[in-house]
């Protein structure tokens, strides 16, 4: 910076002293602006004052009183004076109208910044004080001006200069508005080159980035010491992994291209992949922390089970640079739930959902189909089970559970749901049914059901009757779909059992 200079013995940091350096070219340009008007008042106030004397005192004698020549030459001094002044201050001068932007004046130490003549210096920035600023600063420039220009008659600003070279110089600006005899409204400025600065700010950020992700890099390794940790470097699309070997030792292995390249897609279990690129497009967008858990392919074509806390970390322009995780593997943990879960939602004869899974698992699927999507849900009952207990035996009666809860597992499909709700009734949603792949489906059942029981005490014979209910035809959700089904299979048993009603509206 220009006219800056600095005690070379002085014990203070290449920032405090700097600082300094930026403090005191601000001050002496204050200073030096406040003078230049201090001395521009004061002379025209003698202007004015000798040009009323000269009106009333025309026709007297002026003897004693300063003549038209002294007052000239006396301008003279102080413009000289002047000139001294703002050649050789630090930093630049640079006058324009307040309202149309237009330059009027510039000094020796504004062009001295740019390294340019003032012809180019016109030439390139057109005269006008907009286009001198950055284009992407000037929205901004213009708010701070108008907000600040409120309260106070002066500004100050900083922002970006594109010199000759297309090169970005970073520019304090102060400026006082004044409003000349004619009402022109003018800012007087001074401008101090405050790049390197800027740059030293930029640079002690970056250090204080790197600085503080590393340090959480290293809490969550601390935190899972056994786990396998990641690091990834958006800008380049490296991916860094440490994981230990058999013998306990950590390694560090870097994948190059890991987006771009779909190594993500290639690790993730397919099941997977949309939650875990979810989690990395919006930690890519914004700076945060959370938890995820995932399957990660391994080579025997299995998978194992991973939960991984993240943390993304995001420049001072809130561009995401660096994402740092620490995964655990849960293989085990995932077991242990999916065992209990299955346990607490599976009735122990059948094997298939008991009551309370299947009504939650039916109104989770109906919440969330469109109303233009068609389920059949069947509500199906077993004839004659009373008899079955009454004469073969309780033992024969659960056979008999099994045998139907078989025969209804291999007529419906795989991706259907069917739950025993009790006793000897039992439910299916059938999923993306036609009404007539519904109906074939119930009669293969009344099929398959309709047989004889034998037991030493005789043979009792059995078969099913089985109510259905359409979605979003007879209800949009499950309390509404399941009384149309189970009106329907009243209508059923009314019949003479054996058979399958649709719900009819009018019916009942």
């Amino acid at each position: 910076m220009a006219g800056l200079g600095t005690d070379p013995t002085e014990n203070k940091t290449f920032d405090e002293r700097f600082g300094v350096m930026l403090k005191d070219s601000m001050r002496a340009g204050t200073e030096v602006t406040e003078a230049l008007g201090r001395m521009t008042d004061s002379f025209m106030k003698d202007m004015d004052d000798e040009e009323e004397d000269i009106t009333r005192d025309d026709k007297e004698d002026a003897a004693g009183e300063k003549s038209i020549e002294d007052i000239r030459l006396e301008l003279e001094d102080t413009k000289a004076e002047l000139e001294i002044l703002k050649e050789n201050m630090p930093g630049g001068i640079m006058t324009y109208n307040a309202d149309t932007g237009k330059i009027n004046y510039v000094n020796q130490g504004l062009l001295h910044i740019f390294g340019c003549e003032e012809e180019q210096f016109r030439e390139r920035y057109m005269d006008n004080f907009s286009l001198f600023v950055m284009k992407d600063d000037r929205a901004r420039v213009n708010e701070q001006i108008e907000s600040q220009m409120l309260f106070y008659n002066y500004v100050e600003l900083t922002y970006r200069v594109e010199n000759l070279m297309d090169e970005i110089t970073y520019i304090n600006h102060r400026a006082t508005l004044r409003t000349l005899r004619d009402g022109t409204r003018i800012f007087m400025c001074f401008i101090t080159d405050v790049s390197e600065l800027v740059d030293t700010q930029n640079r002690m950020q970056r250090v204080n980035e790197q600085l503080y992700f590393e340090t959480e890099r290293f809490k969550l390794i601390e935190e899972a010491i056994d786990n396998i940790e990641y690091d990834y470097d958006v800008d380049n699309d490296r991916l860094s992994i440490s994981k230990k070997d058999e013998r306990g030792v950590r390694h560090w292995n870097r994948v190059d291209r890991f987006i771009s390249g779909k190594e993500l897609q290639k690790r993730v279990y397919h099941d997977d992949i949309f939650i875990v690129t979810s989690v990395v497009d919006a930690i890519m967008r914004n700076a945060e922390k959370g938890v995820v858990e995932y399957r990660l392919n391994q080579e025997d074509g299995g998978y194992l089970w991973y939960r991984m806390n993240y943390a993304s970390f995001a420049d001072k322009t809130d561009h995401v640079h660096r994402i740092v995780g620490s995964a655990k593997e849960i293989t085990a943990e995932k077991h242990e739930q999916e065992k209990l879960r299955s346990e607490a939602e599976t009735d122990g004869m059948t094997g298939l959902l008991n009551k309370k899974a299947m009504q939650l698992s039916c109104a989770e699927h109906l919440g969330g189909s469109e109303v233009t999507d068609c389920h059949a849900l069947f509500m199906i009952d077993t004839d004659n089970f009373k008899s079955v207990n009454d004469t073969l035996g309780h033992s024969t009666g659960d056979d008999t559970i099994k045998f139907v809860a078989d025969c209804i597992r291999k007529v419906f499909r795989e991706n259907d749901l069917v739950g025993r709700m009790g006793g000897d009734e039992f439910m299916v949603l059938m999923n993306h049914a036609t009404e007539q792949s519904a109906i074939d489906k119930a009669k293969s059942l009344n099929d398959s059901i309709r047989t004889d029981i034998k037991g030493d005490a005789g043979t009792v014979h059995i078969s099913c009757s089985i109510g259905i209910a359409f979605f979003a035809k007879h209800g949009e959700d499950y309390d509404s779909l399941f009384k149309a089904a189970d009106s329907a299979l009243y209508e059923a048993k009314e019949a003479g059992k054996d058979c399958y009603r649709v719900y009819a509206p009018s019916a009942r």
